[in-house]
């Protein structure tokens, strides 16, 4: 946690950015000059492959940061799945902090290694994980990302803002292939479908097992 004093120089050099959906927030290889934190929304990352596809590798959410690793370019591209809220912190500013500040750098190396340990899942997800595996991780993932709040006597509900096929990029899959495994999992009573965007976890402890291999 910050104190009043850190907390009023962070406030100093912060400002405000809005993007509508679909616009393009930062690019692969720009120069990193700001720190961005996602307020409110849904942003998509991604990476352009040798031969011009490009691989999404994660999608941010309130409360996580873009351009944490302290590197001069960016590296990854993000866009807007939603209109999306965000602070962004000059970088020399905030870097200039950091040695006032040993708090702020410790959270920031947190938050680096959280990336680090995220970027190791995603590889696990497409190297080794069947597609029902790789389904139900998302949809667990996403569950832990949903705003606190939720009643623990009623089934976990997931938004899902980004489209079939942006989900089925990330996870590796076709949509087909995406659909086909909902479908199973609703018939199975795993989950509901209560529209192209609201999935309730109708039994998690059942999906939890599937992404460990055990179902």
């Amino acid at each position: 946690m910050l104190d009043e004093q850190e907390f009023a120089r962070l406030s100093a050099i912060v400002s405000g950015r809005a993007f509508g959906t679909g616009q393009t927030i930062v690019q692969e290889g720009d120069e990193a000059v700001l720190l961005l934190n996602v307020t409110s929304g849904t942003v998509k990352i991604f990476r352009a492959l040798p031969d011009g596809r490009v691989q999404i590798v994660g999608f941010l959410n309130e409360g996580d940061f873009l351009g944490v690793p302290a590197t001069s370019t960016y590296a990854v591209s993000a866009e807007a799945v939603t209109p999306v809220e965000m602070c962004a912190f000059p970088r020399r500013s905030f870097d200039r902090l950091l040695t006032e500040y040993p708090t702020l750098e410790r959270r920031l190396f947190e938050l680096a290694t959280n990336e680090v340990a995220a970027a190791r899942d995603h590889m696990l997800l497409l190297g080794r994980k069947t597609a029902r595996e790789r389904v139900a991780s998302f949809l667990l993932t996403m569950a832990q990302k949903a705003p606190c709040g939720h009643n623990a006597a009623t089934p976990p509900r997931v938004h899902l803002p980004m489209a079939r096929t942006e989900i089925a990029d990330y996870l590796g899959l076709t949509i087909e292939t995406v659909s086909r495994t909902l479908t199973a999992m609703r018939k199975e009573n795993i989950i509901a479908l209560e529209s192209a965007n609201e999935v309730v976890l109708s039994r998690p402890d059942a999906l939890r097992h599937i992404a460990a291999g055990d179902g």
